[in-house]
């Protein structure tokens, strides 16, 4: 597989988001966002994901001349629609807003409504944590996006809902929980999927609800589920889920799961909150006991098969370092559509406007 320097293809996502129509902003919040999801280790929510906003706005889903809109706002809060500009645009400036108000009244929460896909959550409330604050995100499908059977079940009926809680620790990065609350986000499935890879064992049941390890599965018709997370334990994963779609989708109003088919344009929902920790216990204080207690927890004698245990955005840590390091590598295919919407781009421009960085490193 081709490996690229992290600046390298940042720029490229840069020059693509001008080059179908966004400015100078969003283009950027758009390539920093995927370009520091790989570079975290969650590929599934990096590089390939320019791919599917390309083709969201050809069919009009994206529209990056489009704002969100603050449809009520208050001291403490705000509710938002984020229109049909990118997704990772309207969450930075709700997330950034929620600060904002946590400066002045000690917490604020957003929802926000009718979103396109959001990206990796954790990138918000890593924001928050750099803002001496801890952060809280939620995500849902608005309704749709259904690939988790429920605890008990074996048809799909919730989104992943994913929930990410980050916080300042002392340490070199932040202290941030990024789950899915099923056992893995469908973009795990894909990636895997474009990678030539079998799942894990206990991801997936196909759609006669019997265990499977083939990621085509989710995709075939009918479709396959993943489960919640928590194997024997699922209902704690689906419990979350639950709460989830609560706080993302009936709060913001953006839609719960139900019957029927979705609609291409239907979009999800967000719950996000920030919270100024000086408000409730001084902030080196608050640092200096995280970060003990980080020491605390690490201290731990490994079990069996593990060297040492790591506490929660220390995987995401060594991750930027070594792909800043030695690159990031991305599956053949694709870089192979990243390359196919290039030249069509560049056709249309009648020039080549967009230059393809080069692979530093090709691996097996």
């Amino acid at each position: 597989m081709p490996r690229f320097d992290h600046e390298g293809l940042r720029r490229l996502l840069t020059d693509i988001g001008r080059a179908i129509g966004a400015d100078d902003d969003a283009a950027g919040i758009v390539a920093r966002h995927l370009i520091n999801a790989n570079l975290a280790g969650h590929d599934s929510h990096g590089m390939m994901r320019i791919v599917q906003y390309v083709q969201e706005m050809e069919s009009g889903k994206i529209d990056p001349h489009d704002a969100a809109r603050v449809l009520d706002e208050w001291d403490t809060g705000a509710v938002i629609d984020a229109g049909k500009t990118f997704g990772q645009v309207a969450c930075h400036n709700a997330m950034r807003l929620a600060i904002d108000k946590a400066r002045h009244s000690g917490l604020a929460a957003v929802t926000i409504r009718n979103a396109n896909h959001s990206g990796r959550l954790g990138t918000y409330v890593e924001m928050a944590a750099e803002s001496g604050m801890i952060g809280m995100a939620m995500a849902n499908g608005g309704g749709s996006g259904q690939w988790v059977a429920p605890f008990g079940g074996c048809e799909p009926r919730l989104s992943t809902n994913p929930l990410t809680i980050g916080l300042p620790s002392g340490k070199p990065f932040p202290i941030v929980l990024d789950m899915s609350t099923s056992i893995a986000p469908e973009g795990k499935v894909r990636d895997y999927l474009q990678r030539g890879k079998t799942l894990p064992d206990g991801w997936l049941v196909d759609a006669t609800g019997n265990p499977t390890c083939d990621p085509h599965q989710l995709y075939a018709i009918p479709p396959g589920a993943l489960r919640p997370f928590g194997g024997p334990a699922g209902h704690k994963g689906y419990g979350l889920a639950f709460i989830v779609d609560a706080f993302a989708g009936a709060l913001s109003q953006a839609g719960c799961p139900q019957a029927g088919d979705f609609s291409p344009m239907h979009r999800t929902g967000l719950f996000m909150m920030a919270l100024q920790i000086d408000r409730f216990a001084p902030l080196a204080e608050f640092i200096l006991r995280i970060s003990e207690m980080s020491d605390y927890v690490k201290s731990s004698r490994p079990a069996a098969g593990f060297d040492r245990v790591l506490i929660p955005g220390e995987f995401e840590h060594e991750q930027r370092q070594q792909r800043t390091r030695e690159g990031i590598e991305l599956p053949q295919s694709v870089w192979n559509e990243v390359c196919d919407i290039v030249e069509t781009l560049n056709q249309r421009a009648d020039e080549t406007a967009i230059i393809l960085p080069e692979s530093s490193e090709t691996t097996s």
